[in-house]
């Protein structure tokens, strides 16, 4: 990479993206804690059986590789058909140390689920299960720490300054802060649905969550779009919550010929409603 008194060109981020994923599966293994409940998780860190596969169709790299995509090739068109790209896009524009977000957001979904990695286990009727509570926070720490490993590659190897890999920490910190809405709507009538994210309570959570992070605030829908976009290759369109239920033979069948977990179907069927949340958030904002 060639550097110059204003650090890394922006042709560099697609060098680091690439040689990110390439390193994921030994950056993996460098964070998973070495105990006999992860021995299968240690040998394949991306088999879909290690991430709690009744909401996730793929191994965690696996799905990083798919959250990629999404923000590469597929959020756009929702962005126009919502009528939000030019806000997105002014945003995105603004560099960092002559790095601009939309190419640092790269970097940081590569790294945004590493403390998966750091999961943790609970008792669940004398059997350990393991869990992803607080992975979010997990991953920023790793990532903007000046001990972890991963602030050393990305600041000695890769050449990005420290507000750069702030930046990138704070895109996996809050990469499901918009999900945070389903507390609200579990205490509304509506419950968590496509309705929710038409009603009062749910516009509140908008603005509390754009209040809060005012700086950060297109961000976490971006974010919260390209993760709901990695959890399944199975996709379904709603515009209304009566609509979902007309899916369900087609989501069967293909679950079952794909000899995947039938479970998935709740996160199948609940895409349409991530999607309309993340419509009416980019657009309340």
């Amino acid at each position: 990479m060639k550097l110059n008194n204003e650090g890394l060109h922006p042709q560099d981020i697609n060098s680091i993206s690439n040689k990110l994923l390439d390193m994921l599966v030994d950056i993996a293994r460098q964070i998973i804690e070495t105990r006999p409940e992860n021995e299968n998780f240690l040998i394949n860190p991306d088999d879909p059986i290690e991430h709690v596969s009744n909401w996730h169709q793929f191994g965690i790299i696996t799905h990083t590789k798919v959250v990629l995509d999404a923000y590469i090739a597929t959020i756009s068109e929702y962005f126009i058909n919502w009528q939000v790209e030019d806000k997105i896009k002014s945003k995105l524009e603004v560099k960092i140390d002559n790095i601009a977000k939309h190419d640092l957001i790269k970097i940081g979904i590569i790294l945004h689920d590493i403390g998966k990695f750091a999961r943790k286990f609970k008792n669940e009727g004398g059997k350990l299960e393991h869990n992803f509570y607080g992975h979010e926070e997990i991953s920023e720490t790793l990532i903007v720490s000046e001990d972890s490993f991963i602030h050393k590659l990305l600041k000695n190897s890769f050449g990005l300054t420290i507000p750069q890999i702030a930046y990138i920490g704070r895109i996996a910190g809050l990469h499901f802060e918009l999900g945070k809405s389903r507390d609200a709507a579990r205490r509304a009538s509506h419950g968590y649905s496509i309705s929710f994210s038409e009603s009062k309570e749910c516009e509140k959570v908008f603005l509390d969550i754009a209040s809060n992070f005012h700086d950060f605030k297109e961000e976490i829908g971006i974010l919260f779009l390209c993760d709901s976009l990695g959890k399944t290759d199975i996709r379904i369109r709603a515009e209304k919550d009566e609509e979902i239920d007309l899916h369900i033979a087609f989501i069967s069948q293909a679950l079952e010929e794909r000899k995947i977990n039938p479970l998935l179907i709740n996160a199948i069927k609940q895409l349409p409603v991530n999607i309309a949340i993340t419509k009416k958030y980019l657009q309340t904002i």
